[in-house]
């Protein structure tokens, strides 16, 4: 390899990496890792705003996540190309969440929320 080709591999964006979308196995609370790995983006983000709209139901609270954690634009951010601002408010929201659902954990809505942030 030239200098230059290991500039480049070096300087590439972790989600122009191959082998990122290519995974036999994926974390997940809801599902088998090699079912959850056959599922896409779209499918684990409409299940966290499902499970988000129930738990509003029970916990009117929760509704500012809506814009922020289960927003439509939280589907395509990528945190490893982010400020460490960015990074750092989304790490408090992640925080603040998690502490206002704690009561309500055992609950499948709560379930498919965190799924959604699992993926992410």
């Amino acid at each position: 390899m030239t200098s230059l080709s290991l500039q480049l591999k070096r300087l590439a964006l972790p989600q122009t990496d191959p082998n990122l979308f290519t995974r036999k196995h994926v974390a997940s609370l809801l599902f088998d890792p090699k079912e959850a790995a056959t599922m896409d983006r779209a499918i684990f983000y409409a299940l966290g705003c499902t499970g988000l709209e129930e738990l509003l139901g029970i916990e009117p609270s929760l509704l500012e996540f809506q814009h922020t954690l289960f927003s439509s634009s939280s589907v395509t951010l990528e945190r490893s190309v982010q400020t460490k601002d960015i990074n750092a408010k989304l790490d408090r929201d992640i925080s603040l969440f998690l502490n206002r659902v704690s009561p309500y954990f055992l609950l499948k809505p709560t379930h498919k929320c965190l799924e959604w942030l699992i993926h992410r």
